[in-house]
């Protein structure tokens, strides 16, 4: 039977209570007040025959109640905490939430919220029998998210302090007890237009608000205030420091990155690290120091390990393991001593260029959403959770805003209980933050998000399902549903996707027709229609959530930084090549424009016995080895993935996307079939935004070009394949790295000669 709650009182031990059980109180009557319109009164005192819930710890209990057994939080855990349901009247269900420290009730509240049913004048608990609900405690300590009030972020600088502790409120609703800022280094550091409150300020004004959540305030302090090429100047970097931290009413910890951004050799990082370790200890006097050696080389990375290992500095509490690492998690903790922590840093927040890239991404997404739009991707981060977990001690994502709010609460769920399914915590994401009648079908839409970007765009159906199924909400919720930032930006996605694919569909059937309609810029009705509805969905979603979609219209800090409204409109066909190529085959002479015309048609034809692969879009290269693959290798370590570099006006798409590898790990094509009595030649686009030298090796040992670096434009360069290499039927190519972050290559033709 359902257990109502529409008239409960909220019970804690009032003035006895500790300050994080007062605000799970005030948590909770406001959260359902925004719900339901109903306000749930905060006393002290318990009554006969009325709905309560009680929030305590087992030694801070409202006077006149005893604590029933049963609704003792686990003993194992600080954090732990029980759910109870005392049934002592049909009318009159008591429920306790009861947690072994002041943020525990923090997080039974955000519990319950995500079980409580409700709609406007009422909420309930459905079809659970009295008795213990759950007793749970997190398997991670560390548990948490980057909100960083700075002009890079999509959405959290137009934030003021109400907003922020509303959206740190929503964070609890699945366990985060850390939260990282991102300081100004200098009081007197300007505010952006859109900032309602100088960064310093703000930094005060939320370490102070964390405190009073008792959740763990961290920030990311990256030296880049240190000069380039010059040695450090130790003493003023640590005096900045040192006012930082005097300022912050609360600092539990500093998370200083090696690199991304900030670039110090060690000699220099090191001593510096000493003595701001020694300035943040005298402030906060139990704060840790945590190291990245984020953008390291070969040789910092082995100075890093050498120096952990020799010399043991007590001044670091752990190593941070973020973007831009070249070893994998798996050698990092084995090479860091035992008695450091490892706290991951897992970007959650971009599509291409980052840690984890969608992988196989279509290009056309790539060109539109870039590399930091709305992003459910549910399967996938619960996945790459649980890939390491057990190489660390917790996590604080890196995120940009609140485009990747989906991701957050999966890390949340997934860090507190790695068995729980992914389904289930959508469910409860939809129910506490959404509407509670359409939880189900709100998860099944976050998933189906997610599926949108798996395989080929054109001809993909799910797309358009998606869309009938966030319309179909969308209309069902009403006017006051619209209005809730998270149904706006799913409805969003699944419009732009859709939009996208009807471009796609037009501009692809424009490049098939003859050359004479191809300054015809061709849409529809139905695509105009989309762009629109879209842009009217961006100007909600600045005016619900501050989210920043344009550089022009909402201050976005760049067009990489989720503007996907400046992208809409990239072209997702070669037009614009096929007419800069045409132009130019047509002042050659008359005898040379037929054959240079062709040329352009078949660009990617290798001719008759020979093979063509568009590297970097995943249906066209079918000669690429993947090596391990996502599954195993998500941050594509010692995998190839489909890169996505900018595109300049007039590049073919085949040259925006390419196949990369990182670091050494070599990039790798497998032929098999071929004729061992022809002569093969080897034509290949090199580009990407490493600018890689490599070197080209066939078979392992015949080397087919020396230390090169392709050409700005991108040009196509032929190479004589020797014919020992291919005499057994089988060639293999391997690039590999001499210079850059990695291997890159974007088009290869193997063409048969004879």
């Amino acid at each position: 039977m359902n257990h109502e709650f529409s008239r409960a009182v909220i019970l804690s031990a009032g003035s006895a209570a500790h300050r994080a059980e007062r605000k799970a109180a005030l948590f909770l009557r406001d959260e359902v007040k925004r719900r339901t319109g109903l306000t749930w009164q905060i006393g002290e005192t318990p009554r006969e025959g009325v709905q309560t819930i009680v929030i305590a710890h087992p030694q801070r209990v409202p006077a006149g109640l005893p604590l029933p057994r049963q609704a003792e939080p686990p003993a194992d855990s600080a954090e732990g905490y029980t759910l109870y349901l005392e049934l002592l009247s049909p009318r009159a269900p008591r429920l306790w939430l009861v947690g072994n420290c002041g943020r525990a009730a923090l997080f039974a509240v955000g519990q319950l919220l995500r079980w409580l049913h409700t709609e406007r004048g009422r909420a309930w608990l459905p079809d659970r029998s009295p008795g213990r609900l759950i007793s749970t405690s997190a398997r991670f300590s560390i548990r948490g998210h980057q909100l960083g009030y700075r002009s890079t972020p999509n959405t959290y600088d137009a934030w003021n302090v109400a907003q922020y502790e509303q959206y740190i409120r929503d964070l609890l609703v699945f366990g985060a007890n850390s939260i990282e800022l991102i300081p100004a280094l200098r009081p007197d550091e300007p505010r952006t237009a859109i900032m309602p409150l100088s960064p310093w300020e703000m930094n005060v004004r939320l370490s102070s608000l964390l405190d009073d959540y008792d959740l763990d305030v961290w920030i990311w302090l990256p030296n880049t205030d240190a000069p380039s090429g010059q040695p450090a100047d130790i003493p003023r970097m640590v005096a900045d420091r040192r006012r930082l931290f005097e300022s912050m009413p609360r600092l539990d910890h500093v998370f200083v990155p090696g690199g991304d951004p900030g670039d110090m050799p060690p000699e220099e990082l090191f001593p510096l690290l000493e003595k701001m370790a020694e300035e943040l200890r005298r402030v906060h006097p139990r704060a840790g120091l945590w190291l990245s050696p984020q953008g390291f080389s070969r040789e910092r990375m082995d100075a890093f390990y050498r120096f952990l290992r020799e010399q043991q500095p007590d001044w670091l509490t752990g190593v941070v393991y973020g973007p831009w690492i070249r070893d994998r998690m798996e050698r990092v903790r084995e090479m860091v001593p035992a008695r450091y922590k490892l706290r991951r840093y897992p970007d959650i927040t971009h599509c291409v260029r980052c840690q984890y890239p969608v992988p196989e991404w279509d290009m056309a997404f790539a060109l539109t959403l870039n590399r930091e739009p709305i992003n459910p991707r549910p399967m996938a981060q619960a996945h790459i959770h649980n890939l390491f977990m057990n190489l660390s001690d917790g996590c604080i994502t890196y995120s940009e805003g609140v485009n990747d709010d989906v991701n957050k609460a999966i890390w949340s769920a997934r860090l507190w209980d790695p068995r729980c399914a992914v389904r289930n915590v959508l469910i409860e994401y939809g129910r506490a933050y959404i509407s509670s009648e359409f939880a189900e079908d709100i998860a099944e839409g976050l998933l189906a998000l997610e599926r949108n970007w798996q395989g080929a765009l054109l001809g993909n159906p799910r797309p358009r399902l998606t869309l009938g199924l966030w319309k179909h909400l969308w209309q069902a919720l009403g006017k006051d549903g619209q209005n809730n930032w998270r149904l706006q930006m799913a409805y969003f996605r699944a419009l732009y996707d859709v939009f996208v694919q009807a471009r796609l569909e037009v501009e692809s059937k424009q490049e098939q027709d003859a050359l004479k309609v191809l300054d015809e810029v061709r849409t529809t009705p139905d695509i105009e229609a989309m762009r629109r509805e879209i842009l009217a969905l961006g100007e909600a979603l600045w005016k619900s959530i501050g989210m920043q979609m344009s550089v022009s219209r909402y201050h976005a800090d760049g067009p990489e930084r989720g503007a996907v409204l400046d992208t809409m409109n990239e072209p997702l066909n070669n037009r614009l090549w096929l007419l800069a190529e045409s132009e130019k085959a047509m002042q050659l002479p008359a005898e040379q424009q037929a054959q240079a015309l062709i040329q352009i048609a078949r660009w990617t034809d290798p001719g008759p016995g020979g093979f063509y692969d568009d590297l970097g879009n995943p249906n066209a290269e079918p000669h690429l080895v993947r090596g391990e693959g996502w599954a195993k290798d998500p941050g594509f370590l010692r995998s190839a993935q489909d890169e996505f570099g900018a595109m300049a006006q007039g590049y073919r798409l085949s040259w925006g996307s390419q196949a990369s590898t990182l670091y050494g790990t070599p990039l790798e094509m497998l032929y098999t079939g071929l004729d061992p009595n022809a002569r093969y030649r080897l034509r290949v686009v090199y580009n990407g935004r490493f600018r890689a030298v490599m070197r080209l090796v066939a078979n392992e040992s015949i080397e087919i070009h020396g230390a090169l670096r392709g050409t700005q434009p991108p040009s196509v360069m032929e190479f004589a394949v020797p014919q020992e290499a291919t005499r057994g039927g089988v060639l293999r190519l391997k690039w590999e790295l001499i210079e850059g972050r990695g291997c890159q290559v974007a088009e290869v033709w193997l063409v048969r000669e004879g």
